[in-house]
């Protein structure tokens, strides 16, 4: 397996994000980011295994990736990519035959996981708002789920675009704050409140700062509703193994999530191409 460029020495300095932004009050709080540290500090064997292999959850989560999977080129950096549970995806076919993947995340305990469990992926411990590759690394990123965490997104996604090279492939899934599993989640897990500002118009107003093309936004999986019925803590795992029980399940959640509107559904799915750079009429050289 080739691999992308290695890092550079010292990190390369992200560059602000292309237009000013109303700030975050409730991320900016201290409140706010001690959440994360103690949510995401430890690495969670039992969400890898549940999202990996559980019935029924397993499922849903190779139906949710695979289309994006379909778009992504090596080499591919996951942003935020915790105990690897999007990469064991990523890492089947096409994409892990052409040129590498890489995993980025904050939290040392969650890589040394991802290592063990995926020893043919690279990664790298590092802030999504300062990543240690240079301009133009990667022929595709793909963010799922990270924004919502980060104290300033809009950097995170400045930087997302900054290594990934012309023509190359962005792909971001955020929660809907307006779907009403997403809702509850924001209320029961400390972690997940800045779902609440997730969105259709909030990615959108993110992404349209930056040098991208092609950007279209869409919605995923109407009501998650197995996540809930069937979560590793907060339900009841082991009812998904009695296959009759399992159809019942994914048969409430096609029922229920009919009735949503697009608007409501569970995941905001946005992917996008970076704009080719094109050359200085006065200086030959590109902005």
């Amino acid at each position: 397996m080739s691999h992308p460029p290695s890092p550079p020495s010292p990190p390369h300095s992200p560059r602000a994000p292309s237009a000013p932004h109303a700030p975050h009050a409730r991320r900016a709080s201290e409140r706010f980011r001690e959440a994360q540290r103690a949510h995401f500090t430890e690495a969670d064997e039992a969400q890898f295994r549940w999202t990996t292999t559980a019935p029924g959850i397993a499922e849903a989560e190779d139906e949710l990736l695979a289309p994006v999977a379909g778009l992504l080129r090596g080499p591919c950096l996951e942003m935020g990519c915790g105990e690897g549970n999007n990469l064991v995806r990523l890492a089947r076919g096409a994409l892990a035959a052409g040129g590498g993947l890489v995993g980025v995340d904050l939290f040392p305990r969650k890589l040394a996981f991802a290592r063990r469990a995926l020893p043919a992926v690279r990664f790298a411990a590092a802030d999504a708002t300062r990543l240690p590759f240079a301009d133009a690394s990667f022929a595709s990123v793909f963010v799922r789920d990270l924004l919502h965490h980060v104290p300033e997104p809009e950097r995170a996604v400045a930087e997302a675009v900054r290594v990934l090279a012309p023509g190359g492939r962005l792909c971001v899934l955020e929660p809907n704050g307006r779907n009403p599993l997403i809702r509850l989640q924001t209320h029961l897990v400390a972690a997940e409140v800045g779902a609440r500002e997730s969105g259709f118009a909030a990615l959108r107003a993110m992404l349209e700062r930056e040098p991208l093309d092609g950007l279209a936004i869409e919605a995923a999986q109407p009501l998650a509703l197995r996540r809930l019925l069937f979560h590793y803590r907060l339900g009841a795992p082991a009812l998904a193994r009695v296959g009759a029980i399992a159809a019942a399940g994914a048969a409430l959640e096609r029922a229920l999530g009919a009735l949503l509107p697009r608007s409501r559904w569970t995941y905001v799915v946005a992917t996008a191409t970076r704009r080719a750079l094109t050359p200085s009429p006065a200086t030959g050289s590109c902005p």
